[in-house]
Formats: C-alpha cells, structure tokens, sequence
C-alpha cells in the first residue's frame, strides 16, 4: 500500500462490519485502552473487573501523586527558580491538573462509557449510510477526514512529545553537561521537575533514570491530552455529518402534484398535496422531526458528559497561554528554543478544538432556512401545525457546551485568546 492509499483511499464500505473495524478507531481503541479508558464492557468486549478497577485507581494516585511532586519541587526549590524554570514548573503543573480532572471526570464515569457505547453503536455514520445516495456521500467525506484528522493528532502528539524532552537533552548536549566533569558549575536540565530521593541534577545515573521516567509521563500526559480531544472531535464530525444529511432530506422535501379544483364555477389548476401525498409528507416530517431530536439529544448527552472536561480545558487555556507568552517575550534563544513549540502546539490545539465544534453550531445554523424552505403553503392545517412546531425547535443553533455554561466554538475561542493578550500586556507593562 502506496503512502497515497494509506492516506486518501482508505476504503469507508469494503469489509467493514461495524465501526471498530475502521483504521481511525482502532488507533483510538488502542490509546484508550492503555489509560483504562476505553468502554469494553459495554462494547461486548472482555476486560477482568479487578483489572479494569486497578488501571483506574493506579492512573488517579499516580496522576495525584504526580501533582503533588510538581507542587512540592516549586515549594522546594522556590528561592532557586529563575523566571524561566518557575513558568515551566506552573505549565507542568496546570497541565498535570488537565489530566487529573480528565481521570476524575471520565475515566470513572459510566456516563462516558455510555456515550462512548452510543457513537461507536448508534450514532456513526456508518449505520445511516444505506438511507440514501448522499448519506453514503456524507459517510465517506466524514470518513476521509476522521481518518485523516486521527492520524494528523497522533502524529502532532509524537511531535510534540519528542520536542517537548529532546529540546532539554539537546541543551544539556550544548552546554557540554555530557561530558566528564560537564556539571561542575551547572546543572542538568530536565522537561519535568520532582523532588527525587536521589541526585537528578549533577549525577548521569541519577539524571537517565529520571530522563527515562520524564518521557514516559510526557507520553502519558500527551495521551490524556490529545485522545480525549480526538474521540470528541470525532462524534463531532459525525453530528456534523447528521446534520448535513438532515439538511439533505428537508432540499429533497417532496413537491405536490398539481390538481385541478373549482372556485366559483371556475376550475383552478393549483399545486396541492392530494390525500394520498399528505400521508407521505406527515410521514417525511416525522421523520425529519425525529432525526432532529437524536442530534440533539446525542449533542445534549455529550454537553453533559464532556462540558466540565471542556471548561477546565478552556480555563487552563487561558491560563497557560498568557503564562506562555511571558516566557517567550523573554525572546533569549532558550526561551524560544524551549516555549516557543509549546505555546504553538498548544494554541493550535485551542482553535483546532474550537473550529471543529463550531462546524455542527454553523451547520445547524441552516436548519431553519431548510425547514422554512418546505413547501408548507401547499399542506393541510395538520401538517402546517406539525411545520410550525418544527420550525420552532430549529430556531436556536446546536452547540456542544463546556458546563453548561459558554458555547464551544470559535466564539469562546477568540475571546480566551484575547484575554490572554490582555493579561500578557498587562503584566509586560509591570
């Protein structure tokens, strides 16, 4: 198989029996399963209970414990830190607070699980592909861009893993820390920073034993990081494909035939539904009616789910981005060598997330041009009743919501990122 293949002809129909057969949630299922966050059980698959429970337990205490070494090292160490070193051990430490409430809110939670079971067993696009023509269409656009936006975080992931650990080896490697005597009057330079029972800073055993420990976290926080983002943006991209579809069938509304009447001894040729066709179009709207109420509920279920998720990601956001850019106004070649990817990474991560939300709310935004479009003139008092309602329900957009709170989308986006420019300014100016 051609790199070409791999990437733009992987066939969404061919062989596939179900969703996990797909490339994308294989990928995902593997990533998940070595966090303890991949619902097994509910999915018909094997996984020994006291297993499962431990994964979980271990990955909350070490993820705790973690935690509290960050914060413990800055106490430490505090009179030591230089700005540099004191900006990265609070990033360290906000992100390691990402992580936690990442395990606490849906590593053990059954409504994750649940709405995990939901996508992969009836919200994929692969189970509304036979309904029609564009539907498969829909299927296999939403397809290619899973598969491809999947291996395209993965790939970001490694990245920015490898930069994050490599860019501190590589100072150490210039500064000559390697060599003989090399720590005499400095220090090792680490990508995490805890308080080891045993010297990191000036002996290389020490040092490799730590260094091999710091990108095995690094992969860990990556993967809580990234995954979660992904699996979300994922069932966003199927609500984003659901939509179209509905949109598709409320273009494709039947038209009335046109029939002949009598108005004052006058016979009128006028385009109105029949009997027979206003038994069609209360089935069509029904139908409508019903798939609209799915995307919402599905929507509402993920708000519920992922929203506190969602909020502490837009806090630290917030957060780490004015505390990032301090760093890299410092403008000295260790800053940008050490700061500069992260906070690239990191916003990018920020206004991914948020472009790929705000494709469902500017999707649904069209619904209620779509349904006005019907051709309700042409239907009895029943069906127009039946429109009127509808119409209702589509007026307000379908937006996924961090704690019930704020719309995620390029909204909020724009306005964290603003805040940070101004907390930034704000404090250049001190």
């Amino acid at each position: 198989m051609t790199l070409r293949q791999f990437l733009f002809e992987n066939e969404p129909v061919n062989g596939i029996k179900s969703p996990s057969d797909y490339l994308y949630i294989k990928i995902v299922r593997f990533m998940f399963i070595i966090i303890g966050s991949w619902p097994r059980k509910l999915l018909g698959e094997p996984e020994p209970y006291y297993k499962a429970i431990f994964i979980r337990i271990w990955y909350l205490v070490f993820h705790f414990s973690l935690t509290s070494g960050y914060v413990s090292y800055v106490y430490i160490h505090f009179s030591e830190l230089n700005f540099l070193e004191a900006g990265h051990n609070y990033i360290i430490i906000m992100m390691s607070c990402v992580c936690l409430s990442r395990i606490s809110t849906l590593t053990f939670s059954e409504k994750y699980r649940m709405v995990a079971k939901d996508y992969l067993r009836k919200y994929h696009l692969f189970y509304y592909k036979d309904r029609s023509e564009f539907a498969m269409k829909t299927h296999k656009m939403v397809h290619l861009v899973s598969h491809l936006f999947t291996l395209f975080l993965v790939g970001q992931m490694w990245v920015g893993l490898s930069l994050f650990n490599l860019i501190p080896m590589y100072n150490n490697y210039a500064a000559g820390r390697y060599k003989s005597g090399g720590t005499q009057n400095s220090t090792f330079e680490h990508s995490h920073y805890l308080p080891y029972p045993f010297d990191t800073s000036t002996e290389m055993k020490g040092y490799l034993i730590a260094c091999i420990f710091h990108w095995w976290i690094s992969y860990a926080t990556s993967t809580w990081f990234i995954v979660f983002d992904l699996f979300m943006s994922l069932m966003v991209f199927h609500l984003w494909g659901h939509c179209k579809i509905l949109l598709n069938l409320l273009s494709d509304f039947p038209r009335p035939s046109f029939n002949f009447i009598v108005l004052d001894g006058l016979e009128m040729k006028v385009e109105k539904y029949s009997k027979e066709e206003l038994l069609k179009v209360s089935e069509k709207l029904i139908e409508c009616i019903t798939y609209h109420q799915e995307i919402i509920k599905f929507t509402n279920t993920i708000s519920d789910v992922f929203g506190p998720m969602l909020f502490v990601y837009y806090v630290f956001h917030q957060a780490s981005g004015c505390l990032l850019l301090l760093e890299c106004s410092q403008m000295s070649t260790q800053a940008l060598m050490r700061y500069l990817p992260l906070t690239i990474i990191l916003t990018q991560q920020l206004i991914q997330l948020s472009v790929t939300f705000e494709l469902v709310g500017s999707e649904s935004e069209k619904l209620k041009d779509a349904v006005y479009g019907v051709p309700w003139e042409c239907m009895d008092t029943k069906n127009r009743k039946v429109v009127a309602f509808f119409l209702m329900n589509v007026q307000n957009p379908i937006h996924v919501k961090a704690l019930g709170v704020a719309n995620v989308g390029v909204t909020s986006m724009a306005m964290i990122l603003r805040t940070s420019m101004s907390y930034f300014t704000f404090l250049r100016s001190k």
